[in-house]
């Protein structure tokens, strides 16, 4: 507050302590508004390295859609809001199928009108421009795998896969292609296409899982970890180890990686808990929820941590769906209006609502916006007018 002679408190500060231990603790959007006070904080909180640590700084939101129908979608991020409460606040609304691809680094990348348009966002600063796709090859289809940031250039790229639209075990030609492109670039790169030829070979098989396809980023986005994207696969060819497949976004090659055997297939979940791997596996009948870590990250060895009771909550209406909040809490989903929240210790923490106190129908989509003043690394933005109707923006 400013004394009588129009000074305020920050002025006895050294501008270092107002810079790194002030500033740097804000929220985004109140950063922001800090950034029009004065000139010189804007020029200090514009540097890589604090962008970098205020970014580091923010919790990850998990992602929610209310989706009444296929056309119109509306996504939330679960934000905390005290006494234990969460706060839903609007980020996306959908208009003409316009669907979440893919998010990382306080970004966002949104397909629209049924995949024919990509754009990449930053709900903080409202920010938004068209995001270019490799060209379409005929009889084929592409799909986003993965947005990150290759540490070597710092450019902010993304992983796309080209398939055949139709799925033949028994074609020799049978390839799929996957390229990275920067964002802001119109040069796509071919980093690999992975083609098996007769008889199969045995599982594991790095090349069969990539020629397979990876999961789209849309419903079953990588978890980003030591700097590299990990996505949990099934058990294959009838056998009872699994996988997890892992992209070094810096050598921007894929390798695959042991998880515990003879976990159910369908209900898989990675996730970080104290910047350590985890895996969350839910029970075939839905009952109980199984948290793994790894112990050794490079011998890829696994430790069970402890099981979590579901059996006070019917499970019949669908396998549950799971997102992880704050690291110390999980969000469980059993159909539509019943998304619980339980502590890592198996404890019912209770319902997610509406701010109005209802329940509300909503879907965990398995993406996390940690947010950020990172700005579009573009060669231009999108203008005001014509920005796409889906950007809704925090």
């Amino acid at each position: 507050m400013p004394d009588s002679g129009g000074v305020t408190v920050l002025d006895d500060l050294p501008n270092w302590i107002v810079v790194e231990e002030i500033l740097v603790r804000l929220p985004p959007k109140d950063l922001l508004r800090c950034r029009a006070v004065r000139k010189c904080w804007r020029t200090a909180t514009s540097t890589d390295k604090f962008i970098l640590d205020h970014h580091r700084r923010q919790p990850l939101l998990p992602i929610l859609v209310h989706a009444p129908d296929h056309r119109n979608r509306r996504f939330f991020v679960s934000r905390d809001a005290g006494v234990g409460l969460q706060q839903l606040c609007p980020v996306l609304r959908s208009y003409d199928y316009s669907q979440l691809e893919a998010a990382s680094d306080g970004l966002l990348v949104v397909s629209h009108g049924l995949g024919h348009e990509f754009f990449i966002c930053n709900p903080v600063t409202r920010k938004c421009a068209p995001l270019w796709k490799p060209e379409s090859r005929q009889g084929f289809r592409h799909h986003i795998d993965g947005l990150y940031q290759h540490q070597p250039s710092g450019e902010c790229r993304v992983l796309w896969g080209i398939r055949p639209k139709y799925y033949d075990a028994s074609d020799r030609d049978y390839k799929t292609f996957y390229y990275v492109i920067a964002v802001g670039s119109n040069n796509p790169r071919c980093i690999r296409q992975a083609c098996v030829p007769l008889p199969v070979v045995s599982f594991p098989s790095l090349e069969l899982t990539l020629r397979d396809g990876l999961p789209s980023s849309s419903f079953n986005p990588p978890l980003h970890h030591r700097g590299s994207l990990h996505w949990v696969l099934g058990n294959y060819h009838g056998c009872d180890e699994g996988y997890i497949m892992v992209f070094d976004t810096a050598a921007e090659t894929f390798r695959l990686m042991r998880r515990p055997a003879q976990l159910h297939p369908l209900g898989l979940s990675l996730f970080e808990m104290d910047a350590t791997l985890a895996l969350l596996n839910i029970s075939s009948d839905a009952n109980t929820i199984d948290v793994w870590v790894i112990q050794d990250y490079d011998a890829e060895t696994w430790s069970f941590k402890n099981r979590i009771n579901l059996s006070a909550v019917d499970p019949k209406v669908m396998c549950p769906r799971m997102g992880v909040l704050n690291e110390g809490e999980l969000l469980i989903q059993f159909g539509l209006r019943r998304m619980l929240r339980y502590d890592m210790d198996g404890k019912l923490l209770g319902y997610v609502k509406s701010e109005e106190g209802q329940e509300i129908d909503l879907w965990i989509t398995k993406h996390y916006l940690q947010e950020s003043v990172i700005p579009l690394p573009l060669f231009h933005e999108t203008r005001e007018e014509d920005k796409p109707l889906f950007f809704v923006g925090l």
